[in-house]
């Protein structure tokens, strides 16, 4: 599963460059996500049906990309994620028992909204999301 993330990213990044030299609008909004990344994010939204609230940050070396974790409204286990941004373009991996990969993540992050598609690794269920960043999470809050 790993090999088919890699290839997933190594294509998404390479068709990214290609759009945003193509669209204007997107080369003028790829400035607005790495700024946005520089400083941990809360955001609430949707997965599917269910009601979900994720958090992002940069990883302690920022050059490996970001991090977080996400709770589905009602459950209390938090979801693991970890993955690269390039521009607008966002594409994370998720793990639930903090071992195997249990789905992906392949968005955009204009302005102040995430959206893309969920997906199971083997792309058997896919799932819309799309999420709004609430505010700038506060580093100190973060305990981390």
């Amino acid at each position: 599963m790993a090999g088919k993330f890699v290839i997933a990213l190594a294509l998404s990044l390479g068709l990214t460059s290609g759009l945003a030299l193509a669209d204007g609008d997107t080369a003028a909004t790829a400035p607005a996500a790495v700024n946005l990344f520089a400083k941990p994010l809360d955001l609430r939204g949707t997965l599917g049906d269910a009601k979900i609230e994720m958090h992002l940050q940069l990883k302690p070396d920022p050059t490996e990309g970001i991090q977080g974790t996400y709770v589905i409204a009602g459950q209390s286990g938090k979801i693991l994620l970890a993955g690269e941004s390039e521009n607008t373009d966002v594409i994370m991996e998720e793990s639930v028992n903090g071992k195997d990969v249990s789905g992906e993540w392949a968005g955009t992050l204009v302005g102040n909204t995430f959206s893309g598609t969920w997906s199971t690794t083997d792309d058997a269920v896919t799932k819309p999301f799309v999420l709004v960043v609430q505010h700038l999470a506060q580093t100190a809050r973060s305990g981390k």
